[in-house]
């Protein structure tokens, strides 16, 4: 591959992160990470790099192994978490790991997170791995990702989350939808009892949804990606 669409996949990757601390669902710890096409290569960023701060220039490429190919930096801690997702996902384009507050929440109390905003029909019965401490090693990622399956996104027991998807808008749509979501569920409850999308309206809005997915991702990072640009933090 040229090096012209690697760049661009590390500058959404840079732009991603940063748009996902703009919006508080990354703090200063968490990553992205991006298989470039076609091959077993990874982008991520650096371990030690501010996501409030990160650029293209800084990313890292990786190989499934987990050797350095490109960069100077050591990746994150938890890069197996990543790299055993690709192993075990051939149509994972692209991972995030983060510590959404909302989100997160749902894996500290008896409570289910439930789908009651119409674009969380994606979310619904999101398994939750059983362990809290830090995914370092090929086995804990394996298990993340046997726990994940083929599903979007699981979280992570009074952790986080690790959401796939097929590109990088996509995943900055989903990752910020989940935290909309459990936001809605947190304040709904101080109403009255929930009213979670039911079985049928998920397959309608699975067809609805459906015929746009692409067209939305896209709407959506264009927003957020002007949003940011106003704001001084792209």
């Amino acid at each position: 591959m040229s090096e012209a669409p690697i760049h661009l996949l590390r500058q959404q990757l840079a732009e991603c992160t940063r748009m996902l601390v703009m919006e508080d669902v990354m703090d200063y710890s968490g990553h992205v990470s991006a298989r470039v096409p076609g091959t077993d290569h990874i982008l991520i960023q650096p371990r030690d790099t501010s996501r409030a701060a990160l650029t293209a220039d800084d990313i890292l490429m990786i190989g499934l192994d987990g050797t350095i190919l490109e960069g100077e930096e050591p990746p994150p801690a938890e890069t197996a978490l990543h790299l055993e997702i690709y192993r075990a996902r051939p149509d994972a384009s692209a991972v995030c790991h983060g510590h959404p507050p909302m989100v997160t929440l749902f894996t500290m109390v008896d409570h289910p997170i439930v789908a009651i905003r119409n674009f969380a029909y994606r979310f619904v019965d999101m398994p939750i791995h059983a362990d809290p401490t830090h995914i370092r090693t090929v086995a804990q990622g394996q298990a993340v990702a046997a726990t994940l399956g083929d599903r979007r996104a699981c979280l992570l027991r009074a952790h986080g989350t690790a959401v796939v998807a097929t590109s990088v808008p996509e995943l900055f749509m989903d990752c910020l939808e989940m935290e909309e979501n459990a936001r809605a569920v947190v304040a709904a409850s101080t109403l009255g009892p929930l009213r979670p999308i039911t079985p049928a309206e998920t397959e309608a809005l699975r067809t609805s949804y459906g015929k746009n997915s692409d067209f939305r991702a896209a709407k959506l990072w264009d927003h957020f990606q002007y949003k940011a640009r106003q704001s001084g933090l792209l």
